[in-house]
């Protein structure tokens, strides 16, 4: 191709020796870009024949959601300066949110307990996956990157419930407008007994339900497909949300929350409900098996995940307190403080909408903490958790105070002794029991 430059340029110099040598640096340079912007289509779309050859891709053009686009590509750096511009959202934004998490918390992942630069130790993939930690973000995160992988938490029981939540923090590093051919994460549920099987086959299965999660340029959304052996049942649907779109932020953490409840699953990007589809599982299938997907095309730049939490027990309101007490891992805060945290507004919601419907009544909310740290601090942490919460009970949801009393527990009464990362996370927790 360079040889084709070559002639146009030498034709150009045939036909007028008056031309300035500007105006042909600037047309050899505009006939390159074509030309490599022509080559690159040719490489996207030998790309996409050899992964249909492999069988990597579903060769129904039908069923499946495009991942290519036209765009250049910049390489980016890590999301060490680019978060600056995040603002934390407050209760205010979060007035719509309508995700509880479920009430038995099964599993919970922040990869504290895994060596940096390590695959987890609860994980398994086929291809390659690291914890690291971020300069301007606390914790660790599970880092993803180039090429295709299939990610296997093993906390997420291989027999899915019918009902169950799924929450999970992302980021990514790179510029969404710059070119990527193929940049998602998958979550995906699946009729496979074993999680672990095929893993090499994206979206394997003949009764799947796949939730995309892309900023590639041409599918810019967040997508739902489910595949049935019946086609006529299959279903698919997408939206829109500025996380996954030209505006999205590097180095901004989403919170990403997805309901299935019977055949109906719903998905939340921070505050926002992007996605509720009644149909979007079988209510007939037994979908056995959850585990995480991505394709990233361009070098060096990835994906991270944080804070993966599995729970079941999807519970509707009025059946809060039917056992007395009522606990709240949908209430959250920041690491050592009593700042609540913006997602847990629908949780807080939910439970005033129970004491109101409740005239008379009055509640104890006590809050209880982990092991980690000192107990001298863990006990006014968890006081001041409790009264942070009856606080938000009577300024955004006009509960009368006399009715809520508090209390704090610290470590002191341990949901489990265990020493692991689900079993911290049981521990620390926010009750509310009908006195």
């Amino acid at each position: 191709m360079k040889h084709l430059t070559f002639l146009l340029v030498l034709m150009a110099f045939c036909y007028t020796g008056t031309i300035e040598a500007q105006f042909l640096k600037k047309l050899t340079k505009k006939l390159e870009q074509k030309l490599d912007k022509t080559t690159k289509s040719l490489e996207d779309k030998a790309d996409k024949q050899v992964d249909k050859i492999l069988g990597l891709e579903d060769e129904d053009e039908d069923e499946e959601f495009p991942m290519t686009d036209d765009m250049e590509m910049d390489e980016m750096e890590y999301p060490q300066d680019t978060a600056e511009s995040y603002e934390e959202k407050g209760f205010e934004a979060y007035s719509k949110y309508d995700f509880v998490p479920g009430t038995n918390l099964v599993a919970f992942e922040d990869f504290s307990e895994d060596l940096l630069g390590d695959l987890p130790q609860k994980w398994n993939t086929n291809s390659s996956a690291e914890v690291v930690t971020l300069s301007t973000l606390p914790g660790k995160w599970l880092r993803i990157g180039n090429g295709l992988g299939t990610y296997v938490f093993e906390g997420i029981p291989q027999d899915l419930p019918k009902d169950f939540t799924l929450e999970f923090d992302m980021l990514y590093d790179f510029n969404a407008e710059n070119y990527a051919f193929k940049r998602y994460v998958n979550v995906v549920l699946s009729e496979l007994e074993n999680p672990n099987m095929y893993m090499d086959k994206f979206s394997y299965g003949k009764q799947v339900t796949t939730i995309s999660l892309s900023n590639s340029s041409s599918t810019r959304a967040v997508v739902l497909n489910k595949k049935t052996v019946q086609k006529g049942m299959n279903v698919s649907g997408s939206n829109n949300h500025p996380a996954f779109s030209k505006n999205g932020k590097s180095g901004v953490p989403y919170h990403i929350a997805i309901l299935k409840k019977g055949s109906r699953i719903k998905v939340y990007v921070d505050q926002d409900k992007v996605l509720d589809i009644p149909r979007g599982a079988e209510s007939e299938i037994n979908y056995r098996t959850l585990r995480f997907e991505s394709n990233v095309s361009p070098k060096n730049e990835y994906f991270y995940l944080g804070n993966v939490k599995f729970a079941t027990g999807v519970e509707s309101g009025e059946r809060l307190f039917k056992n007395g007490t009522h606990t709240a891992y949908g209430i959250t805060f920041d690491s050592g403080s009593a700042s609540i945290q913006p997602a847990s507004y629908a949780s807080i919601k939910q439970i005033a909408q129970a004491i109101q419907s409740d005239a008379t009544g009055n509640y104890l909310i006590t809050g209880h903490t982990d092991s980690d740290g000192d107990v001298a601090l863990n006990m006014p942490l968890s006081e001041s958790r409790a009264e942070a919460v009856k606080a938000a009970l009577v300024s955004e949801f006009g509960i009368d105070s006399s009715r809520l009393q508090t209390a704090g527990k610290g470590s002191s009464e341990p949901v489990s002794t265990e020493n692991t990362v689900t079993a911290k996370a049981l521990n620390r927790r926010v009750t509310i029991s009908k006195l």
